[in-house]
């Protein structure tokens, strides 16, 4: 099964987690440097929550593109996996929609981690493309 991917506008995002600004400035370095964007956020469909990728909308932001390649999912895709980053538990995705949409907070830095099986694909859009 593969996977949707979409030129996303970024207004459409919503972050789910606090980034660490020095990992935002590094990527930013890093998608200059490369001239192009190459790797899928995955979001939440219908709501647009980051589900991994957070740095990377920052980073987005920063560098003031208006969209981004997004992988198309939902929490109810069996490929979609989400455990607690410290403990490795599995984490309740209910409580990721309801902290993020129905309360409008982010989660600390580093609370969930999400896994998808079969691994994201690799994208190569110009960053010219993305300002449009």
């Amino acid at each position: 099964m593969t996977y949707q991917i979409a030129l996303t506008p970024v207004q459409f995002l919503l972050p789910s987690e606090n980034v660490d600004m020095s990992n935002v400035e590094c990527l930013m370095e890093d998608i200059c440097r490369c001239g192009c964007w190459t790797t899928p956020i995955p979001i939440e469909k219908e709501t647009g929550i980051i589900m991994d990728g957070n740095h990377r909308l920052r980073a987005a932001t920063e560098l003031g593109l208006k969209h981004i390649p997004c992988a198309l999912l939902d929490y109810d895709d069996p490929r979609v996996s989400v455990y607690h980053w410290k403990t490795g538990q599995p984490f309740c995705k209910s409580l990721i929609m309801k902290t993020i949409v129905a309360e409008k907070s982010l989660f600390p830095y580093k609370t969930t981690r999400h896994f998808f099986q079969p691994a994201l694909p690799s994208v190569r859009v110009v960053l010219d493309e993305l300002m449009r």
